[in-house]
This record gives structure tokens, sequence and C-alpha cells, in this order.
């Protein structure tokens, strides 16, 4: 790297190009305050190419620096791609967790495509360095169709972190269906606990040979509503459940007194709660519990 000496080098010339980028896009908010702050506490490796440069690291502060007008900055410059200092590179993104599932699996096909590694040896550093399970380096087709999906997707899979479980899932969907998945990522706050829940209701539905059209009509800004509506077609009897749990429960609870029941049927056990109010009379309001009719609250258990 020209003898680990940085160069001074124009920002216009490095190349707004992500050939090299295996991190989150989404840099921490903190980052802009503390370039200003500090300046650059690393310097990027930088590629040359053309009459430019191509960035093999640091992509989202010189992003940074190039969005607040910045002229220039000072990076190490290679001839061509260096192998020991990629393996560094991405060994140090993966030790901050700064790789996500598929930041992890670019670094490998960069190591296959554009450095073309030894097989045996790429295989040991992306197990021990990156994490990436071997079964999942072992199976192509899966390496081959997460590079299909659509940014949107993508961008969510390593922001929320998404296992290679739910990822395995996504990957035997067919376009159409990744295509409405990806629209969803893009418009909807989607917390990872929801997603996961979401996906393996999607690819039960998938699976249970139902068309597109019962998904692709879901309009709404809401995770949890979006969660609810695919439960409810994942599991039709749900529905007619919900409606017989609630009507019981309206039928047993008076002021006073309530029923926790779960809302997806997933406890053995529902809690009844008695509010004691200090100005009644004490055996006037126990009795509220003494008289609701145990064959109704029998019937609402066994929905459980």
């Amino acid at each position: 790297m020209n003898d680990n000496i940085p160069v001074e080098v124009n920002i216009s010339d490095i190349d707004d190009n992500d050939l090299f980028r295996v991190s989150r896009k989404n840099y921490q908010a903190d980052l802009p305050a503390s370039l200003k702050l500090s300046g650059m506490l690393e310097f990027p490796i930088i590629i040359k190419s053309g009459s430019g440069y191509v960035a093999m690291s640091c992509h989202n502060r010189i992003k940074i620096l190039r969005d607040t007008g910045a002229r220039s900055l000072k990076c190490y410059v290679l001839d061509t791609p260096d192998l020991k200092a990629f393996m560094n590179y991405i060994s140090l993104k993966s030790y901050r967790n700064e790789l996500g599932p598929v930041g992890r699996l670019k670094s490998f096909k960069l190591l296959t495509e554009i450095f073309k590694i030894d097989e045996e040896v790429r295989n040991e550093f992306c197990k021990k360095n990156l994490k990436i399970p071997e079964e999942i380096i072992k199976d192509t087709g899966y390496l081959e169709k997460i590079f299909l999906f659509k940014d949107s997707l993508i961008n969510y899979l390593d922001e929320k972190n998404i296992s290679y479980r739910i990822i395995k899932d996504l990957i035997n969907l067919p376009p159409d269906w990744l295509g409405i998945i990806n629209n969803w990522t893009g418009t909807i706050q989607i917390r990872a606990n929801f997603f996961k829940m979401i996906i393996d209701c999607v690819y039960d539905i998938y699976r249970s040979g139902n068309s597109i059209s019962v998904i692709e009509s879901i309009t709404t800004e809401d995770d949890k509503i979006l969660y609810n509506t695919i439960y409810r077609i994942r599991y039709p009897r749900y529905v007619n459940m919900k409606m017989e749990s609630d009507a019981i429960i309206r039928e047993l609870t008076s002021r006073g007194l309530s029923i926790d029941f779960p809302e997806y049927f997933d406890r053995s056990f529902i809690t009844i709660k008695l509010n004691i109010d200090k100005k009644l009379d004490c055996d006037t309001q126990l009795k509220k519990i003494s008289d609701m009719n145990s064959s109704r609250l029998e019937e609402l258990i066994s929905l459980l």
C-alpha cells in the first residue's frame, strides 16, 4: 500500500462505487459529528481505476465527506485489489459487528470472484472470521439467489441482522412474492421480531398453494397490523376462535373485572383481574368472581 504511507487524493476522483462495500449502509447517527470533530480516525483504502479510484473501505465516511463538500482526504492507495488488506478489513468489520448477513455473504463472494482465493482457505476464513455457517458456504444456490434480492430488502436484512434461517425461507419464495416483501421493508418500519414471524407465516401461506393475491392487497404502515393480517390468513381458524373468545370475554367481564386472554392463544392460562375500590364493600366486589358463569369460563379456557 504505497509503503503504508497515506496519500492526499481528491474526493471527486473516488468513484461512487459499491463494488467492495460490505458493511451496512445506515451509518451511526453520530458519525458525521465525529468526522467533523475528530476527522478521519482511519484512512480509507482505495484502488486505482482508470483516471480515478474505487473505494475498498470507509464507504460511509467518504460519502459523508463528499456530501459536506470536502475536497480531499488522505487514503492508502493500491494499484490492484490486495487480498491481505481486504481480509484484514472484513475481519475488523466483523469484529465490530458492522457486517450484516448479506454483507458477510458479499465478502464471501468477493473473495471468490475478485480475489479468487483458494476454496479451502476461503471457507475456513469465512467460518472462523465472518461466522458464516458451513451449510450456507456449501449451498451455492443460497448464495446465488440472495444477490437477486432488491436493495430495500437487502438493506433491511443487514440492518436488522436477520438470521440465515429466515433468509433461507425468503430465497424459496418466487420473485413476485419477494417483490411484495421488498415493498413492505421499504415503506413500513418493521421490527425484527415481527419480520421473523411475518416471513414464517408468508412462507407457510405460499407452501399451502395460496395465490399471491392473499398478500398483495395488504396496505398498512403498522408492522403489528401487517403481522395480524398475515397471521389471520395463515391461520383462518384463528379468526373464528378470536370472535368466540371476544364474545365470551364481553359476557364475563363487568365494571372492575377484566380478563387477560392471550391474543394468539399461545398460553395455557388466563388471568382474571379484579379492581377493589376502597369506597365499596369488599365482600360485594369479591362476589363478582364467584358469580362468574363457570361453564362459559371453561369454554373460554378450552380455546387455548
